[in-house]
């Protein structure tokens, strides 16, 4: 911090001061929007993961495999493959 501070103080007396605020500015910026820049790609790309695994767990919870049906009493027949609602 006290380096920091003398060269701000030698900038200052070579009369170059406001040049070297500007440079810092932007150096700060381009790291601060870098920052944020990759906190929301990593922010997006995670959100995009636990949506995927949500989706196939909720897939994998869902399904439910019954087989054929079958009936043990011989006298009721299945039934038919006609589909008589329509």
């Amino acid at each position: 911090m006290i380096v920091l501070l003398f060269l701000l103080v030698l900038a200052a007396l070579a009369g170059v001061l406001g040049l070297v605020l500007k440079i810092a500015l932007v150096a700060v910026l381009v790291i601060v929007l870098t920052t944020m820049a990759l906190a929301a790609i990593a922010w997006f790309a995670v959100r995009h993961q636990w949506r995927k695994i949500q989706l196939e767990a909720n897939k994998n919870a869902s399904t439910i495999d019954v087989g054929r049906p079958i009936r043990n009493d011989e006298n009721q027949p299945l039934p038919g493959t006609r589909d008589d609602r329509y």
